[in-house]
């Protein structure tokens, strides 16, 4: 086998050239020598190519530092070459070691042969190499900015001219002038003034001529020029002379065309005028002449009309249009369509009828719409849709008619389009304005007048009766417990019955009496023309008797309802609002009589309005005046015959009243709200006395009975509230007791209890106050995180009546408190008698007057330290 310089034993050892070898070793030249595609050698110039220690070169594959561009060549230079010498030249891509590319050229001398173990043919390369990288980027460099600019040229709207003094064209970039529409060879036929519309020539002309007197600078005018389909074109044409720069001899000229842009200016402008008038609330009709006007002033020619669709869809009517025309465009919508305006009604599309005399697509319907067109001298017409903002339906058509066959281009259509969606928002801001001045006066969940307007009825009321002495009524109605069907049920459902009232109201009354939803769950009937009392009572008991059949849920639960109503007759009322107030006070009067019931109001009842509102007033100062004082009542443990705790009960020193006791002030404060306030003051006042009092005579068996009202129980803070306190006070939560009612049980469906929970968790006991007098509910019971049970005064009180009803239930009632494993207390012990029998019954704990009644701080510490018997 023929050997080649440099070449290695089959153990690697290289073989002694001479100098040759120095020259190849020292060569700045990358090279090396490749056998069967293995180095064999290599200099550092190629390692250091290669990037790599020629040791870790040596002996590898020399196709793992060759790009595939390199391998392919080589591929195809093994399948062309026969045996012998044989001459490669390459450029492409050297792998270096950390697997990043450099751009090389490649020149090798292949040599064909057999193997030196004569097992398998060999090849045999001496390679040299040359580093391009920086060389190839540059080269890519300037490729990529000529594709660029040429692609830059050719594809921009404007057209760059060059030409020669004369105005002779040389260059121009594109394929068609993109700025006026005509091709290159057409284009460089002509001069660019003779394009120049006529009125605009002098000026174009004069501006050509400064251009050459003015070397290097850019000159401009805006002007028409003559498109390639004949139409006047508006373009903006600037001009620089480098005529003498040798790189460019010419004047450069660039036109734009900016039609579509004063196209757009003229019709932004007619586009906010239209929007002008409709925030300024114009009057509908001078909208829509404004939008007819904006289609005739951007479109090419044609007569426009807009027609809208009635409340019943059934009959279009000239918004604006030529009397002329309506015939045409307008007749009412029918199937099948017999105008253009029915056709886009029919489709919510635009429809065209582009040459009348050629017509085709919409079927023979439309042929006496056809013959009336030619008469009225029609040759084409458009029909855009006018859809709703607010359904997306069609609610009207804005119709343009030609006198020639004509084809709306997309401009126009835009145009069109735009004009619809402008008369939309003006139809929909006159339905705004009525939806706003309708729900400014009715109920949004009823439909029912409002306030507001109830109001306005009754004054007007008033003043016909001053006029024509018509006899009136009013009826304040109030459904009984609604808070805690609304609770119990969801919101939703207490919705629905809401909405279910109102309609049984207006089932019942008469056309012409008005009924409003006052808020909540409270109704107003006004009753005009009621002869006498009795027909205003027989209405309002045609009200109540409304209810005796029960509400179906979707889920078919049944809800019963009752209502109390207040009916007052206008006596000397001067205005609504007192004639109201009347008749509120006769609604809390039936309230207050036990629900479900009329009460005719009188004057003593304004009375007690008035001195209700007044306690309402004054209450809600009672607590920052400090004018609530609690008094305790001791609780007898009726084993040891100890006292063992006490009940808070609150009272008020009112300024005016004296002492009030809480039956004078707790209603008002429940339906008020200031419940919330009140007691957490209560709360905090026995808390914080009580802690003080056995700081003083020292630690003994206490536990601290507070009431908390169902409102509380509806808020979700109360337990935080508790630890806030105990923890303030340093009260131990195991010595609360927190009394609440059945009633109050009743607010919502898990809300209390989850609530209750939470206090039980910190340590807290809960009593069921005036056991037996609610919704006594067994189940309900188990449900409840309850520790004891206290017996109503009621039952108590029948103790006296030795073997009646009410006593075997006292006895009931304790049996099943210790099968609960529930605590057992009673209120109300007067007699001796019944603190026996209650012992004898095996009741835990007793409160009463028997031991004492409700006592002012001071005289409850000195009873305590006595540490009386009983």
């Amino acid at each position: 086998m023929e050997q080649v310089p440099g070449n290695t034993e089959s153990d690697g050892t290289p073989i002694p050239l001479g100098g040759w070898e120095q020259v190849f070793a020292r060569s700045p030249i990358p090279m090396g020598v490749a056998q069967g595609f293995r180095w064999v050698r290599v200099n550092e110039a190629l390692a250091e190519l290669i990037g790599l220690p020629a040791s870790e070169i040596v002996g590898h594959d020399s196709r793992r530092f060759l790009g595939a561009d390199i391998l392919d060549g080589i591929a195809q230079a093994m399948v062309a070459a026969a045996e012998g010498a044989r001459r490669l030249h390459l450029e492409g891509t050297v792998v270096t070691g950390d697997g990043t590319e450099r751009w090389a050229s490649i020149d090798a001398v292949i040599i064909f042969g057999t193997a030196t173990d004569g097992d398998v043919d060999a090849v045999t390369a001496v390679v040299q190499a040359t580093d391009l990288t920086d060389l190839h980027a540059a080269r890519e460099s300037v490729a990529a900015s000529e594709r660029r600019y040429r692609s830059l040229l050719a594809n921009i709207s404007d057209t760059v001219s060059l030409t020669d003094a004369d105005g002779n064209l040389l260059f121009s970039t594109g394929r068609q002038n993109r700025a006026l529409g005509y091709t290159a060879a057409h284009w460089e036929d002509l001069h660019p003034l003779s394009l120049i519309h006529p009125d605009d020539l002098e000026r174009a002309t004069a501006a050509w001529q400064a251009g050459l007197e003015r070397p290097g600078v850019e000159l401009g005018e805006e002007v028409r020029m003559r498109g390639a389909n004949g139409s006047w074109v508006d373009v903006v044409v600037t001009g620089v002379n480098l005529l003498h720069d040798p790189d460019v001899g010419g004047m450069v000229i660039t036109t734009r065309n900016i039609t579509a842009l004063r196209r757009a200016e003229r019709l932004a402008s007619s586009q906010a005028a239209v929007l002008e008038l409709i925030a300024r609330a114009a009057p509908l009709a001078d909208v829509l002449d404004r939008c007819v006007e904006l289609v005739e002033e951007n479109g090419i020619g044609g007569q426009s009309s807009i027609y809208l669709l009635d409340q019943d869809r059934l009959v279009m009517r000239a918004g604006r249009a030529p009397e002329v025309l309506n015939a045409f465009m307008a007749p009412p919508p029918r199937t099948p369509p017999r105008c253009l305006c029915d056709v886009a009604i029919a489709s919510g599309a635009a429809a065209y009828l582009p040459d009348l005399d050629h017509h085709h697509g919409h079927g023979e319907s439309l042929d006496e719409l056809l013959e009336l067109g030619h008469q009225l001298g029609v040759g084409a017409a458009w029909s855009q849709p006018i859809v709703s903002i607010g359904t997306g339906e069609p609610v009207g058509t804005l119709s343009t008619t030609y006198e020639r066959p004509h084809v709306p281009d997309r401009h126009e259509q835009r145009v069109g389009e735009l004009a619809s969606s402008l008369v939309a928002i003006a139809l929909e801001r006159v339905e705004s304005e009525a939806r706003l001045a309708h729900q400014a006066l009715h109920d949004a969940l009823t439909g029912l007048p409002n306030r507001t307007l109830l109001l306005d009825r009754l004054d007007h009321a008033l003043a016909r009766r001053d006029r024509h002495d018509e006899g009136l009524a009013l009826l304040f109605c109030d459904l009984d417990r609604f808070k805690v069907v609304n609770d119990s049920l969801g919101h939703g459902v207490g919705d629905q019955l809401l909405v279910a009232f109102a309609d049984r109201l207006r089932a019942t009354l008469a056309v012409g009496d008005t009924v409003a939803r006052f808020g909540g769950d409270e109704f107003v009937v006004l009753l005009e023309g009621v002869e006498d009392r009795a027909e205003a009572t027989e209405v309002a008991a045609q009200v109540a008797a409304s209810l005796e059949q029960p509400f179906v849920l979707p889920g078919g639960q049944e809800v019963y309802l009752t209502v109390s109503i207040g009916l007052a007759h206008a006596g000397s009322h001067e205005g609504g609002d007192a004639w109201l107030r009347d008749a509120d006070a006769a609604m809390y009067r039936a309230k207050e009589r036990g629900r479900n019931r009329i009460e005719r109001f009188d004057t003593d009842m304004r009375e007690a309005a008035t001195k209700r509102l007044q306690v309402e007033t004054d209450l809600r100062r009672a607590v920052p005046l400090d004018q609530l004082a609690v008094h305790y009542q001791p609780v007898v443990d009726l084993g040891s015959g100890r006292i063992v705790g006490a009940e808070a009960l609150v009272r008020w020193h009112h300024p005016e009243r004296g002492l009030l006791a809480p039956d004078d002030f707790i209603a008002i404060a429940e339906e008020t709200g200031a419940i919330e306030a009140l007691g957490r003051h209560v709360l905090d006042r026995s808390i914080g006395d009580l802690s003080g009092v056995l700081r003083r005579l020292g630690p003994r068996p206490f536990q601290l009975g507070v009431n908390v009202s169902a409102r509380q129980l509806s808020g979700p803070g109360l337990d935080l509230v508790v630890q806030e306190l105990c923890m303030r006070h340093g009260w131990d939560p195991h010595d609360l007791l927190l009394e609440i009612t059945e009633s109050a049980l009743t607010v919502g469906i898990n809300g209390p209890v989850d609530l209750l929970d939470r206090i039980t968790a910190l340590g807290v006991e809960v009593a069921l106050d005036d056991f037996g007098t609610g919704h006594s509910s067994l189940t309900r019971l188990g449900r409840m995180p309850v520790g004891q049970i206290k017996i109503d005064r009621s039952f108590v009180a029948a103790i006296d009546h030795a073997g009646g009803r009410l006593v075997k239930i006292v006895d009931a009632v304790v049996a099943m408190a210790r099968a609960l494993d529930l605590r057992i207390s009673a209120e109300g012990i007067e007699s001796q008698e019944q603190l026996d029998h209650l012992r004898r019954a095996g009741c835990e704990l007793a409160q009463g007057y028997l031991f004492a009644k409700p006592l002012p701080l001071d005289e409850f510490e000195q009873l305590l330290a006595a540490d009386p018997r009983w």
